[in-house]
């Protein structure tokens, strides 16, 4: 049985769009946080390093990228074009309740 009390972690990943992923990962950490979950985010410049770690409880890809994750795998474009970025941000938070 999960821990609901567990700390989530999250990737956010993509390519030269930094700042937009650095504003996305606030969204998200936010939400959490009036939720009450806990969450620690990563974020990662996939043209840098296609390093990214596991353990992830989700992960947000702002260009298709990742293929057989253990873990969901959510498209991040909303956070880019800002068209239904509310409603992902919502369900982001409840994939991780």
């Amino acid at each position: 049985m999960k821990d609901p009390a567990k700390t989530k972690q999250v990737l956010v990943a993509g390519g030269t769009c930094g700042i937009t992923m650095i504003a996305a990962a606030r969204k998200i950490e936010d939400a959490c946080l009036e939720r009450k979950i806990r969450v620690n985010i990563k974020v990662v410049n996939l043209w840098e390093s296609q390093y990214t770690g596991e353990g992830y409880d989700l992960i947000v890809e702002m260009f298709e990228f990742f293929k057989d994750q253990k873990c969901p795998v959510i498209s991040g474009r909303p956070f880019v074009s800002h068209q239904g970025e509310t409603e992902l941000v919502n369900e982001i938070v409840d994939m991780l309740q």
